[in-house]
């Protein structure tokens, strides 16, 4: 394995670096987008949140950093964190139907492996369901004198659940039903683009002899080990779904092994540096963030506290 690395060109690094960057300034853009009908932020604001997640999913696990994304955003607007929500699980929404889309066709041209595929059937039918759920929340009105007579009925942690599921209901209907959601939409895509980029540009650190199409093709067997709730920063997950990968298309495995170690530190070390300047310019620690929020689910819910 550390054989392979005497060969890599490393001129195509920084690129790869740069790409990955501009990645989560797409993904900042894209939340803002989305955060419309909730306040105004500007997209250097967003883009704060976005990077001190990934600092947290790389030092916690199973993505927790999204929970710090979505606390930033509700202390900078005021609003709830039942009201943030909502973009957030849009945002991945769009993410995963085009990763969706590319497993997808990768396993219809190209002879895959039987896990990846069961991975991938279990993913669209994740998606589907995604997006059936909020077809049916967009067309569905809310029934108000059905949900005070259950208020009413209900005990006090009950309707504390109630009124934030309605106010994160509301706020999906809100997203559904703006001019913008085309724009997120499209940016979305524009994000997964530049994502492909630059994992094409790791690709070309080790000449690696591949069609465009098995090149794409490895770059969506390992973005689904990204993608998933793992360990911090996905590590061993990655490099698992990266080999796997490239040994599809008869790359040896000690070579698949140095590739997938030097694409993870190109891809995680730059994007922790800027998560963990992101997170201090916020004035919090990880422990501020946990204590808050613990704080914040310990006192009473308001249902007009949006904006």
């Amino acid at each position: 394995m550390f054989h392979s690395f005497a060969g890599v060109n490393w001129w195509w690094v920084p690129a790869a670096m740069v790409l990955q960057l501009f990645v989560y300034v797409v993904a900042g853009w894209e939340w803002q987008v989305l955060l419309r009908p909730i306040g105004r932020l500007s997209v250097a604001q967003t883009t704060q949140a976005v990077f001190a997640g990934r600092f947290a999913n790389d030092v916690l696990p199973v993505h927790v950093g999204y929970v710090i994304r979505i606390y930033l955003v509700s202390r900078w607007t005021g609003a709830s964190i039942a009201a943030v929500t909502p973009s957030l699980l849009i945002e991945r929404l769009f993410d995963g139907f085009w990763l969706a889309l590319g497993i997808g066709l990768t396993a219809f041209f190209l002879p895959l492996p039987s896990a990846l595929v069961r991975a991938a059937e279990i993913w669209v039918g994740i998606i589907v369901f995604g997006l059936v759920t909020g077809a049916i929340i967009l067309l569905c009105k809310p029934s108000r004198q059905g949900s005070q007579t259950s208020h009413a009925a209900s005990g006090k942690g009950f309707r504390k659940f109630r009124a934030m599921l309605s106010q994160g209901l509301e706020q999906i209907r809100l997203i559904g039903h703006s001019r913008l959601l085309p724009a997120g939409f499209a940016l979305s895509l524009l994000k997964f683009a530049v994502q492909c980029l630059a994992f094409l540009c790791l690709l070309r650190t080790y000449h690696f002899q591949l069609p465009l199409s098995a090149q794409m093709a490895v770059f969506l067997v390992a973005y689904v080990g990204l993608s998933m709730p793992s360990t911090p920063a996905s590590v061993g997950v990655f490099q698992l779904f990266c080999i796997a990968g490239l040994e599809i298309f008869h790359v040896p495995k000690p070579v698949a092994a140095g590739f997938s170690w030097l694409a993870f530190v190109v891809i995680n070390l730059p994007l922790s540096l800027a998560g963990f300047i992101a997170l201090a310019q916020s004035g919090l620690t990880l422990r501020q963030v946990r204590t808050q929020i613990r704080q914040h689910h310990q006192r009473p819910f308001n249902g007009s506290e949006t904006v």
